[in-house]
């Protein structure tokens, strides 16, 4: 199965927590995902996609995904998405890959951009301290 990933699952370490493995650098494919803006979630530090007809969110294709790698991005992902095949732009082409879309009733994006870089900066180490602590508790990942 092949996601396009746009927030935190951009970094490779949280990748790695997420699916207890770190995936090779040739699973990841830059594409964008056209008529969207990726913004802040009100009172959180990472980022939803957003319908913005004049937006573009960069990010990437990951490829290679198993049935128990999607049960954990899921898990991870959390009630306020729900998985839908989308449209992106790769290599100059379109093709339909599966994106976790918000569900906007449960999250509320912010007036903020968000910017990989900066929340990796900013805000990575304790999120991913919180990540760390959740998944040791998780009924998905107590079973690896």
């Amino acid at each position: 199965m092949r996601f396009f990933f746009y927030g935190t699952l951009l970094d490779r370490d949280v990748t790695a927590l997420v699916l207890g493995r770190r995936l090779p650098p040739q699973a990841y494919t830059a594409a964008r995902l056209p008529g969207h803006a990726r913004r802040r979630v009100q009172g959180a530090t990472y980022p939803i996609v957003i319908a913005d007809p004049s937006g573009e969110v960069s990010g990437a294709i990951v490829g290679g995904l198993s049935a128990r790698d999607v049960a954990h991005l899921a898990a991870y992902e959390g009630p306020g998405y729900r998985i839908v095949p989308l449209r992106v732009k790769v290599l100059g082409k379109m093709t339909v890959v599966s994106v976790f879309e918000p569900i906007q009733s449960r999250l509320k994006p912010s007036r903020e951009t968000w910017d990989l870089a900066v929340w990796q900066s900013r805000h990575k180490k304790s999120f991913v301290d919180r990540l760390k602590r959740a998944l040791s508790v998780h009924p998905a990942y107590s079973r690896q």
